[in-house]
């Protein structure tokens, strides 16, 4: 993405999340777009929404599936993008909505990647940790597993990370040997 499409996005999510920031909701509305970022990712609509052989009656259709929600301002704000014919923008745009709420209300989603689910002991005290860490809430925690990290875990919370897997481990040694 370009830099006038960064602008361009960035205006959208602005505009959006000050219009919301005073709504005692807005986690609802969090979830909402998480929601149909969820529904792009797994659908792969987005590969569709770049594609210049997909017509543009296509890529209206399918965002208009896809604008389903609860909350008439973000079925408006996909709309908008819709009409400005901005239809790539729509999954960063969405994401960018995501960030900005997180950072207006300094709570954010927490990725735990582990070689095995964690037990809801292991997520509070993980949560707790990553809290104190980088002094911020924890609105969700996502969990991943990943066989390939060999026990441990990776945080991930607002492009911040802790890393305490075996395999870092085992790199850190060797690059020491």
């Amino acid at each position: 993405m370009g830099v006038r499409e960064a602008n361009i996005v960035h205006k959208y999510a602005y505009n959006f999340v000050e219009s919301i920031s005073y709504r005692d909701d807005i986690w609802r509305v969090y979830d909402e777009v998480s929601r149909i970022v969820s529904i792009i990712h797994n659908t792969k609509l987005n590969r569709i929404l770049q594609s210049p052989t997909t017509s543009k009656q296509d890529k209206e259709s399918f965002l208009r599936n896809l604008r389903q929600s609860e909350y008439r301002f973000v079925n408006d704000l996909i709309e908008r993008l819709i009409q400005d014919e901005n239809y790539d923008l729509v999954l960063p745009t969405l994401e960018d909505v995501l960030l900005k709420i997180s950072k207006s209300q300094n709570e954010y989603d927490m990725v735990v990647t582990s070689f095995q689910a964690l037990t809801e002991q292991q997520k509070e005290r993980i949560t707790a940790i990553a809290q104190e860490r980088f002094s911020v809430k924890i609105h969700n925690v996502i969990e991943e597993i990943d066989k390939e990290i060999l026990g441990g875990f990776i945080v991930n919370v607002n492009h911040r990370v802790i890393d305490t897997s075996v395999r870092t481990q085992l790199g850190d040694i060797r690059k020491k040997l």
